[in-house]
């Protein structure tokens, strides 16, 4: 009886709060071990806490969680749809042989700054009725550059979209002709998507586009020349299918 008694608690189990109430409660002259041992697990355990600044931290990171789709506001929703499709456009422009008409390009100034103005209107409105998104898009530096550069962006994926994108799908959806055509091409330098590349260069009806070859073709050809290319041409601009030299 007398060993349950005298037996050391072990004070490692014991919560903050229980840590506490021990020392506000302990006879300290009758227990001196015990006092010093509850007091140095409390100031052990209170050191492990996170500290007030590292708490708000993980606080702010719940609170800046991305917001579920269904969470969104309609004019963040088609915000972030537009530049979804204003990205794919980049994709259609480095996979596609296609030649947009000039009379096309001519006019596509306008367009060009109408979208920008139009995007950026939808993306700063919605970083303004949007709390919960703006808080999100602006939690980092990063974050603040995007916001800042966003005209900027848009300007460079605009000439894409309406460059190449807009026609190429307008030309789809039109009614086309087979034709060939015999244009001068020049070597170009090589790119990640098209490292043995020929520039073509069509002054008069189309654009200026590009072929991708192999190695061994691209290192055959002499640096200047003429290439027949055959596919289908509308209203908007023509789609290599096939290619030949003679």
């Amino acid at each position: 009886m007398n060993i349950a008694t005298t037996e050391q608690p072990d004070y490692a189990a014991y919560s903050i709060e229980e840590l506490e109430d021990v020392l506000e409660n302990i006879d300290k002259g009758a227990f001196p071990e015990r006092y010093q041992a509850a007091k140095k697990q409390l100031a052990s355990k209170r050191a492990m806490l996170p500290s007030e600044d590292d708490t708000d931290s993980v606080h702010q990171d719940e609170h800046f969680t991305r917001p579920k789709w269904s969470e969104l506001h309609l004019i963040t929703r088609i915000s972030n749809v537009t530049f979804l499709i204003l990205i794919g456009a980049m994709f259609i422009t480095i996979f596609t042989d296609f030649l947009v008409i000039n009379a096309w390009l001519d006019n596509s100034t306008w367009a060009i700054l109408l979208l920008i103005v139009v995007y950026s209107a939808l993306f700063y409105f919605s970083i303004y009725i949007d709390k919960r998104h703006a808080q999100f898009v602006t939690k980092d530096f990063r974050g603040k550059i995007t916001v800042f550069g966003m005209p900027f962006l848009v300007f460079f994926l605009s000439l894409s979209f309406v460059d190449t994108a807009l026609p190429y799908t307008l030309h789809l959806a039109s009614d086309k002709q087979e034709v060939e055509r015999k244009i001068a091409y020049k070597k170009g330098s090589g790119s990640k998507h098209c490292r043995h590349s020929l520039l073509l260069q069509e002054s008069e009806t189309f654009s200026d586009g590009r072929l991708c070859l192999s190695q061994d073709e691209h290192k055959r050809l002499p640096n200047k020349g003429w290439v027949y290319v055959e596919g289908h041409e509308s209203g908007f601009g023509f789609e290599i299918e096939e290619y030949r030299f003679r």
